[in-house]
């Protein structure tokens, strides 16, 4: 599993790379969570605000915002390079972990995101799709200016 593993989460760093947001979309599960804890070992997030916390159905508006070509706050639309390593299967055994960082490239300035994901998995109609994807930045507890891209 860890090759099938491998091989999605780097076709979403390039999906993401790309552009290709509703691809991107369509890698999780109908009931796929997209979480970034505020905290460091958060395990609540409902019960403590959370950077990000969308199902499914608030990721496709996030999408469809992205595509939007009145969002002002988005001009010029940012681009991204992600860079995924370390890739392992995770402690609990239902999913994988790997490093994240992320660079931002927004006109003439950049932004760095790094930390952990931890992706648990599940295969429907014999594809392996996204259940939920939990990024823990090393910089969660810190202020932190809007995040308007997918990291």
């Amino acid at each position: 599993m860890l090759d099938d593993a491998a091989r999605l989460i780097f076709s979403e760093a390039r999906l993401l790379d790309a552009g290709r947001f509703e691809e991107w979309l369509e890698l999780f599960t109908p009931d796929g969570l997209y979480w970034i804890p505020s905290q460091r070992d958060q395990s609540d997030p409902l019960g403590v605000a959370s950077i990000i916390y969308e199902d499914r159905a608030i990721l496709a508006l996030r999408v469809e915002r992205l595509r939007e070509a009145r969002a002002h706050a988005l001009s010029p639309m940012p681009r991204t390079t992600h860079l995924i390593g370390n890739l392992e299967p995770a402690e609990a055994g239902e999913g994988i972990e790997c490093a994240l960082i992320v660079v931002e490239h927004r006109g003439d300035r950049q932004r760095i995101y790094s930390g952990r994901c931890r992706y648990r998995l599940r295969r429907i109609d014999g594809a392996l799709r996204i259940a939920s994807k939990r990024v823990d930045l090393v910089d969660c507890d810190a202020i932190l200016a809007p995040i308007s891209i997918l990291i």
